[in-house]
């Protein structure tokens, strides 16, 4: 089997060295990324199972490394924070043999994987309902799916106390010279710094785009937190140090948050099974938590079964303030499948307003700038696939016509 296996990837080297890519055609390029999508999605299930084994046979001790995650990034010289998010998979794969057999036929990605596993073994009846959701959602809603049955099937104080008391914030400086920025903070205090910096991304988003400039929105939040420090440095220059106790004002920031909770829970003072409080974009927080910034930020509560936010509707092109903050929480990146942009997004109808379409929930989406571009101007549309009901919506982003391959 070894054998064959090896075979293979002599093969593969060999075939994928005699490609010429410089004369593949755009489509034929496009089909290549997929062809070598699904090698390296074959690749990465067979090293995570097999991790899986070598940890359980320890058969990484007395190669001169302390623990298998070092032994894994010196084997296959990979990140060390990639070499342990593989052995946790790895180890929890081996409870989950319905995971492990769909991440192995391709059914999964290991993204996926990472997600369903970590839903499946703090709740095991949750596996079968993630699988389900992997073959249609994004990694992105998957993600926060696992999340809610993660703080469903654990105790909310006692989580927030935790990753409170595991906080941190470090830099260093890398090989390249870059400075490198990582921390870890509860959902709550994340939440706060996200959204104080999301003024300054959107309006350094919009300046890029008047200039022309097209950046990534990981270059934008980096731009966003260096206008945060350089504001904060100008007022505590400017201040006067015998300003009198009294002028002093709250140290959070001016913040918008939007958090979604259940009625009951709200009333119950926690969440049960089933049950939702959280911060949208971010993540689950404790209910306590919510009640706690209710007089610290300025607070758009989302309160689930409260307000029918479906049943508000406007034949105008103006939309409710009730309505956009339900469309503005439910669409947190752009719509369009496989986009993730976050910031600069714009609420559209989806069918036009031109055409009689009303300003309600359920025909109003968020885009981002060239994807509103391409539907209004260019022909392409988002539809709604048949067959699902509720707020799981499903799209897809249809182009024109003559843009269409028809075979």
């Amino acid at each position: 089997m070894f054998d064959k296996l090896k075979d293979a990837v002599t093969h593969l080297r060999e075939v994928s060295s005699r490609i010429e890519i410089d004369v593949v055609a755009g489509k034929d390029a496009a089909d290549l990324v997929g062809i070598a999508d699904e090698i390296r999605r074959a690749g990465d299930s067979l090293r995570t199972v097999a991790v899986g084994q070598v940890e359980r046979t320890n058969s990484w001790k007395g190669e001169g490394a302390k623990s298998i995650t070092e032994w894994l990034s010196i084997e296959t010289d990979c990140p060390q924070y990639e070499a342990q998010a593989v052995v946790l998979l790895a180890s929890q794969l081996q409870h989950l043999p319905v995971t492990q057999a769909a991440l192995r036929n391709g059914t999964l990605s290991n993204a996926q994987a990472v997600e369903v596993a970590r839903g499946a073994i703090v709740a095991p009846n949750t596996e079968t309902q993630l699988l389900n959701l992997a073959r249609h959602a994004t990694v992105r809603d998957l993600r926060d799916a696992t999340s809610r049955v993660v703080a469903g099937a654990t105790d909310e104080a006692e989580r927030h106390r935790q990753i409170h008391k595991s906080r941190y914030l470090k830099w260093w400086v890398g090989e390249d010279g870059a400075c490198n920025l990582k921390g870890k903070m509860t959902v709550a205090n994340g939440a706060l710094v996200k959204a104080a910096l999301a003024p300054f991304e959107d309006s350094i988003f919009k300046q890029a785009r008047k200039s022309g400039a097209h950046e990534r929105p990981e270059a934008y939040a980096a731009d966003a937190l260096m206008a945060l420090c350089d504001k904060a440095s100008h007022k505590a220059s400017g201040s006067s140090s015998g300003a009198n106790a009294t002028e002093k004002k709250s140290s959070r920031p001016n913040a918008v948050i939007n958090i979604r909770v259940d009625i009951d829970a709200l009333k119950r003072g926690h969440t049960e099974h089933g049950e939702i409080c959280e911060i949208a974009g971010v993540g689950p927080i404790p209910v306590a938590t919510a009640t706690e910034y209710l007089g610290e930020a300025f607070l758009k509560l989302l309160v689930m079964d409260g307000t029918d936010i479906r049943t508000i509707a406007h034949m105008g092109r103006a939309i409710p303030a009730k309505l956009r903050t339900a469309v503005e929480e439910r669409d947190r990146v752009c719509r369009v499948p496989t986009c993730d942009m976050s910031i600069g997004l714009e609420i559209d109808h989806i069918v036009p307003f031109a055409e009689g379409g009303p300003a309600s929930l359920e025909n109003l989406v968020r885009l981002c700038k060239r994807h509103h571009l391409q539907k209004t101007h260019d022909g392409y549309r988002l539809e709604k696939i048949e067959g699902e009901t509720g707020t799981d919506r499903r799209w897809a982003w249809r182009s024109p016509p003559d843009l269409r391959d028809t075979g």
